[in-house]
Parts: C-alpha cells; structure tokens; sequence
C-alpha cells in the first residue's frame, strides 16, 4: 500500500511537471528589417570595395532583398526610421512625393517622420501624409490647435500570434534641425514622457515594445535610460553603421547607415508568455545590387520618375580639376570655393555656410546639374544683414569652443586657439574692427540658427532675401568660370 502511495505522488508530480511544460509557450522567432535616411537615393550608386567599384543601393534592390527575406525569415516586420526626403533632385522637384510613392509599394509595418520630411514645410507633409498606404508615426509633435499628434502615434503589429508595439518619435531639438518656419503653431514633447505615457496603455496588449526614433544614438541612450520598459529602439538621424547593437539599460539600440546601402536584419526569439525578448542577434545587410534581383514594380515606378526629370538634369556646367571633398570638423575646399563663389556674385563682406548643407562630394572631371542639386538638395535661399566686428569674433570663438558643425567662411580668415580664443581674424585682409558692421551673406538654414553655431541673436535687424537660391549661385559662378580649382587655403587655423 505504501509503494502504491509512492507510485501515486510520483505520477501526480510527472503530471504536473507535464502540465507546466505544456503551458510554457516555446518562444517565437520574430524578424525586425530596418533602415533610416535614404534620402531619397532611388537609383544605385558606386561604392568603393577591395575588388573595385561596386554598384550598391537603390530602391528597388532594396525592395527586391526585402521581397526575399520576407520569403524565408519568420515573422518579418518592416520599419523604416525617417528621412526619406531631400538629398536628390526627384525628391527636391515632386517635394517628397516620389518617396511616398515608392514607400506605397514598399510598404513598410511603420515610417516614422524624420527632421528632413518638413525640408518643404509642414503643409506639404501633410499632403503626403494623407497619400501614404503605410503607417506613418510621430507621437511628440503635436498640433497646439487641437492638441493632437500630427501623425499616428503608434502602431501594433500581429505578426502570426506575436503582437508588437511600435510607437513612434523624433528628436526633441526639432526645432534646431529644422527650417523655423517648418513649424507653425506646433510643439515638440520630452520622447521619453509621450514614449512612458503610450507604454502605459500598449503594454498590457502586446508582446513587445519598440520605439522607432529618429534622433540619433545619443538621444537613443537617453530614452532608453527614461523608458526601460522598451524591447528595442530602431533608430535614425546620424547615419552610423551600428554592426552590433549599442545596449542601453538593457535596451538594444539600432541604427543601418544611410542611403540604402545597408538594410538592419534583427533576428529574436521572443517570449510571449513573459512579454520579452530572449535572445537576439543583429546584422547589417550590404544591399549589393550584383546579387539581388529588383522588385519590378518600384524598379519601374523609379525608372519612371528619373525619366520625368531627365534632360536639363544632365547637362554639363563645369569641370572641376579638383575633387570636391566635404569636411565637417574643419575647413574644405568645396567650402572655400562656395563660400568666395557667394562673396563674388553679391558683393557681400563675408559669407557663412554650414558644412552639414553640402550633401555629398564631387569627383574631379565634368559636373551636371543633377550632382549640384545632388550637392545642395535643400534649395535654401541666401539671405543678407549685417554683424558687427565684436559680434564676429564672439561668433568664432563660440564655433571653436562647441567643436560642432564648422561654419564655411569666405571674406575672412581666422586663427584661434582649442580652448576658443581668437588669436587674429580678418576681413579683406584687415584686422577686424570690433565697432564696424560688415555685410553678411547666409543661407536661411544659418540665418535662422545663429544661436545654435555662433551663440548670436538676430533679434529685429532686417535679414533681407538676396534673389538666389544656393545651388543656382553655385551652378551660375560654375558656369562662369568653366574649369574650377579649388584647394583648401587655411582661413580657418585652429592652433594650441
């Protein structure tokens, strides 16, 4: 009798040990594809490689490998971190509109708004808003007339039983990376005080969390400290190739470069049953256009829209001995050459541009227009008014000492010292005089930011608009000189 007890307790045991495996879900293979900032790069383009130049990118590559991972990889969601506008004439001429168009077929789980999407203004994303087919998020911009969000805040995702959260933000200095009057009458929120107020509702209805940002690592890290309840955060904005997830608080941070030529692969098993995720692992896909086949619809919808644009757009203007090489810590000779180039054909004192408005490099040898408008996307108009001398040189000692975004300079040349001190600046080849107004003449973008690169406040002194825009000067002093030379001449010496 007593070993029939025995018996008894050690199958009540089996079965209830049976009976808990049984209820403990296996966990589910989930497949997250992710990019950010493809501006607007629908055609391939060359990248160098240790067998030559190799043919990388495009729409409808990037589309084709997405087609046939979504073949083969479980439970495949589809994010697309923002700025698809601006960095390409097709963009620049349909405002953004062939973006829309490509993402119609593309069909991305979630977009979410990046700083470039208001380069045309407020009022033409919302038109193109309105035409997307895909989720297009962006929970801490909100409209002060009604106090909404100005997209979707969020979405979930039900990929076969796995259900995901994807809330969408963009960087909380929006106003700082973007055209002042880009936002009217809008207000930009604390990311991680909308992200934690949305978790509080989406949480208890999904699997995972994810925030799909667009404000760069930093920030990322940021969030991901104030909002540890997140599974992972698929960023944008830097442009940086993270081949291995930056982890914050326990938070997986991604992020896939630029242009297309990497698409993000996040494989994780997720456990439904606790509500995380268990394992994971990321790669960065080089979407090398030898070993992928198109998707036919967006190859032909691409096709399309550059040959709407074809003709001008190739035309020749002038040949650069040359290469045009960007710099953003110092000065370049692309900077040097723009920044005279606008001196000469406005009769302004000095010029200022920022490094972040030129897009790309130039090889040397013939340039069309569609590589300057390659190079100056934004269309940004000049704009004239006037510093004073002591202005001036409170302007270069604050660029020295933030060490960000080095402003272009034509008219003067300056020397200062790490720590910010400006050792001798000059004006036409004078000293400056602290108690002179000079002419100035800007691009918008550094007109409306003042605060931002040089610590300086406009206030009410006039800022007049000068009739160009800045890649029709460019193209206009180009075409005037023929054949360009342009090398770096030191007008800006950093010393110890």
């Amino acid at each position: 009798m007593k070993n029939l007890k025995i018996i008894f307790l050690l199958l009540l045991v089996q079965f209830v040990l049976l009976t808990a495996a049984g209820n403990c879900a296996e966990p589910l293979p989930i497949t997250i594809l992710h990019w950010n900032d493809f501006h607007a790069q629908n055609m391939p383009f060359d990248r160098s490689s240790d067998s030559g130049k190799v043919a990388v990118g495009g729409a409808a590559y990037l589309a084709g490998l997405l087609d046939s991972l979504k073949g083969v990889e479980p439970r495949v969601i589809v994010l697309d971190a923002g700025d698809e506008f601006t960095g390409t004439p097709v963009s620049s001429i349909t405002k953004g509109k062939s973006q829309f168009d490509v993402l119609n077929l593309i069909h991305p789980d979630a977009f979410e708004i990046g700083n470039h999407e208001f380069d045309v203004g407020w009022e033409n994303l919302k038109s193109r808003i309105k035409e997307a087919k895909f989720s297009v998020l962006c929970s801490n911009v909100f409209d002060t007339s009604s106090n909404s969000s100005i997209a979707s805040s969020s979405v979930i995702v039900t990929k076969d039983g796995v259900k995901v959260a994807v809330i969408g933000v963009i960087m909380g200095n929006l106003a700082g990376s973007v055209m002042g009057s880009a936002l009217p009458g809008m207000r930009v929120d604390d990311p991680v005080k909308i992200v934690n107020l949305l978790l509080d509702g989406l949480e208890p209805q999904t699997d995972l969390q994810i925030a799909l940002t667009h404000e760069g690592v930093e920030q990322d890290q940021r969030l991901a400290q104030g909002c540890p309840r997140l599974d992972l955060i698929v960023g944008g904005h830097q442009h940086v190739r993270l081949f291995d997830p930056v982890v914050e608080n326990g938070v997986p941070i991604l992020q896939a470069g630029s242009k297309g030529e990497y698409l993000g692969m996040f494989k994780a098993l997720v456990d439904t049953s606790e509500n995380r995720i268990v394992s994971y692992f990321e790669k960065l896909i080089p979407v090398i256009d030898s070993s992928i086949k198109t998707n036919p619809e967006v190859a032909s919808l691409v096709e399309k829209q550059e040959k709407a644009i074809a003709g001008d757009m190739d035309q020749v203007v002038a040949t650069l001995k040359e290469p045009w090489v960007r710099a953003y810590e110092g000065e370049s000779n692309v900077g040097d050459w723009t920044a005279d180039a606008m001196i000469k054909l406005t009769g302004k004192d000095i010029s200022l541009i920022n490094s972040g408005g030129f897009r790309r490099d130039l090889p040397a040898g013939p340039v069309t227009i569609r590589q300057i408008w390659e190079l100056h996307p934004f269309g940004n108009r000049l704009v004239g008014f006037e510093l004073s001398g002591e202005e001036l040189l409170h302007a270069f000692g604050y660029q020295v000492r933030t060490k960000g975004d080095v402003v272009q300079v034509g008219g003067l040349r300056y020397r200062a010292s790490s720590a910010g001190k400006v050792l001798e600046l000059t004006i036409a080849g004078k000293p400056v005089d602290p108690q002179r107004r000079y002419t100035v003449i800007s691009n918008e973008y550094v007109s409306g930011h003042m605060k931002k690169y040089f610590d300086l406040d406009l206030g009410k002194r006039p800022v007049t608009d000068l009739g160009w825009i800045d890649r029709d000067l460019v193209m206009e002093a180009m075409t005037q000189e023929g054949t360009v030379s342009s090398r770096i001449d030191g007008r800006i010496a950093l010393v110890e």
